[in-house]
């Protein structure tokens, strides 16, 4: 391997750390905001006798961000489900070809989601919609699908060329 591959790994390796450390942060700052809002409301109803009108907007768009965002994370950790019973028959090569045609799958599936999503945050916003308890423009809660599928696209072209180069080192 040449000290040029070996650099490019190692810089992909780090912008894929920094994006899992970073998203982790946020991740776990989003469910202390959603657990002290539910158990915010908790106490109030328990022993004020009145509930928080909008927790359950807020800990339900907190929760929308969470999901989408961990699922970067596990994108990043290789967590997803994935069916490996075609690599059980297949010899390396052919294995390291099918995962390269399926990480550019996922390229494309993410092209779209980043699009679909971008068009539906933008639409969103610019018609103004609010959610009804709490003053947050329902564009920015939607607006996580085009941020998730952003990060996702980054980190699989760091997958697809660490794939890429795999499949080069095996022989035929």
């Amino acid at each position: 391997m040449s000290s040029e591959t070996v650099a490019a790994a190692s810089r992909s390796e780090c912008i894929s750390q920094v994006i899992d450390k970073t998203l982790s942060y946020v991740v776990a700052a989003l469910l202390v905001a959603m657990s002290f809002t539910v158990f915010g409301n908790v106490v109030c109803r328990y022993f004020l006798d009145a509930s928080l009108a909008w927790y359950e907007e807020v800990s339900r768009f907190l929760l929308i961000w969470i999901v989408f965002l961990g699922a970067v994370i596990a994108f990043i950790k290789g967590d997803h489900l994935g069916i490996d019973v075609l690599f059980m028959v297949l010899r390396p090569r052919y294995q390291r070809m099918v995962t390269v045609i399926a990480d550019a799958l996922v390229l494309v599936c993410l092209a779209i989601m980043f699009q679909g999503g971008w068009e539906m945050a933008i639409d969103s916003l610019e018609s103004g919609w609010v959610a009804s308890s709490v003053p947050i423009p329902y564009g920015w809660v939607y607006m996580v699908g085009p941020v998730s599928a952003a990060l996702m696209f980054v980190q699989c072209l760091i997958k697809t060329h660490a794939d890429i180069r795999a499949l080069k080192g095996v022989p035929a």
